[in-house]
């Protein structure tokens, strides 16, 4: 019986910073190495003042790849090997990648959209989307 050795996997994080001094999105861990076949669970807090949503995307080569939003807490949403759930109470995110593969090495990184409020009127800011995907 022949043996292959399994490929490890490294999954890095891309830091994006806030929309105000005020507001933080902090993903851990920093980085995650894992067997081919296991699983990997990545997090992202967050503490914004009007939270819209939150997106969860993998750099690849030339662009980011879109893979979840999430905007209710507790729903989650599923992709083949990956899903992610939203916890609105613990202002946190996590994205987990099942029976992961080589072609799950990547950057993973998350981005919160927050609604901009003032005198009772809220809307989204303008570029905040458009800034997370400005690599």
């Amino acid at each position: 019986m022949e043996k292959y050795p399994q490929a490890s996997l490294v999954i890095l994080w891309l830091q994006l910073s806030s929309v105000s001094s005020e507001d933080k999105v902090v993903q851990s861990p920093p980085s995650l190495a894992v067997q081919e076949g296991d699983s990997a669970t990545l997090t992202c807090n967050y503490e914004v003042s009007y939270f819209q949503s939150l997106q969860w995307y993998k750099q690849e080569k030339n662009a980011p790849i879109f893979l979840f939003t999430l905007t209710s807490s507790g729903i989650e949403k599923k992709s083949g090997r990956l899903s992610s759930i939203l916890d609105k109470k613990e202002l946190l995110s996590t994205l987990n990648i099942t029976a992961t593969k080589t072609e799950d090495s990547a950057i993973y990184f998350c981005a919160v959209e927050e609604a901009q409020c003032s005198s009772g009127t809220c809307s989204l800011y303008p570029n905040a989307t458009a800034d997370a995907l400005q690599l």
